[in-house]
């Protein structure tokens, strides 16, 4: 199978339908195309094909009621060495560094049970979150683990105090993905996949995720990401066919360095590729369904991508066909 530049012919299995190429997306920053399975039936990416950019411009972080502060990525170190390879961070160890910076004070605690740190306290205060957004995006408000959130150039992090419930939900799912996975002997096995089409949708059960490696380059090899949960559908024939973009940025927005799914076959459906429109992710769980803010847009918006996303054992992982 060979990989050419989107803007020109690309060749693919014999299998892949012509339908998935008679269109050429018209964003900016396409990179690759890459169709799946490959030449000899396979669901994974080669490793080292994609490489994303390890940050190196300043970010900030809005501490609401404090101040705004910024920081050099060069400067801070990952918490999490088993989740992100040398030159990559989380969100989390963004504010460790400007705590040992001695701009915040910061108590933090491991957690077993939600397999995540935890803030203690902020400049003395309780209850902290956070909202992040990259370059050229808007803010999300994310029920991510926040030293799972990768930093890219550019970023901005917002953190506030909130609500008591909704960290109690937050923290109730991050338990229960955890006790999910224990109960499973550790092996990630999702309770719900879906895939919402453009009119048509697609459940499976209890699909069975393994790391593929497909963001080789910020993760370490058994790091799940969200991404491997499409992969997996594809493994276990639920899926046919696939078509990935690599985009380097999106639009006016750079940066980007990510995967999106521009096409789909899948249980005798299809979402052909069409101008302006991919398919969007969303993992949760029943605890945190009222607070979770569904991706139900387009391209302009820059998002947290699948790939990017690393999993403990979610409740559920949703794909929804969103145009902009």
């Amino acid at each position: 199978m060979e990989f050419k530049r989107w803007r020109r012919v690309v060749h693919v299995a014999a299998a892949v339908p012509v339908a998935l190429l008679a269109h050429t997306l018209g964003w900016g920053g396409g990179g690759d195309v890459l169709f799946l399975p490959d030449a000899a039936g396979g669901w994974t990416v080669p490793p080292g094909m994609y490489a994303g950019r390890a940050p190196t411009a300043p970010g900030t972080v809005e501490i609401r009621g404090v101040r705004t502060l910024s920081f050099d990525p060069a400067a801070v170190r990952t918490s999490r060495p088993d989740l992100f390879l040398e030159g990559n961070f989380s969100v989390f160890d963004v504010l460790v560094h400007l705590a040992e910076r001695g701009d915040i004070a910061l108590e933090y605690v491991w957690s077993d049970a939600a397999a995540t740190h935890e803030i203690v306290s902020l400049n003395g205060l309780s209850g902290w979150w956070y909202d992040a957004a990259y370059a050229g995006g808007e803010f999300e408000r994310p029920v991510v683990r926040m030293d799972h959130f990768p930093v890219k150039d550019g970023m901005r992090i917002r953190l506030y105090l909130d609500q008591p419930e909704r960290l109690a939900a937050i923290e109730q799912s991050f338990r229960e993905e955890v006790a999910r996975r224990e109960a499973n002997g550790g092996a990630v096995i999702i309770p719900e996949v879906m895939i919402r089409g453009p009119r048509w949708t697609l459940a499976t059960r209890d699909v069975v995720v393994e790391p593929t490696g497909i963001r080789s380059d910020v993760f370490r090899p058994d790091v799940v990401t969200a991404f491997d949960v499409l992969l997996a559908l594809g493994r276990d024939g639920a899926i046919s066919s696939v078509k990935l973009v690599w985009h380097d940025r999106l639009d006016d927005a750079d940066h980007v360095d990510s995967f999106m799914v521009h096409a789909l076959l899948g249980g005798g459906h299809e979402a052909p590729a069409t101008e302006g429109c991919m398919f969007a992710h969303q993992t949760g769980s029943g605890v945190i369904e009222g607070f979770l803010v569904p991706h139900d847009h387009g391209t302009p918006h820059v998002h947290l991508s699948a790939d990017l996303e690393a999993l403990v054992s979610p409740e559920y992982v949703r794909w929804t066909w969103v145009c902009r």
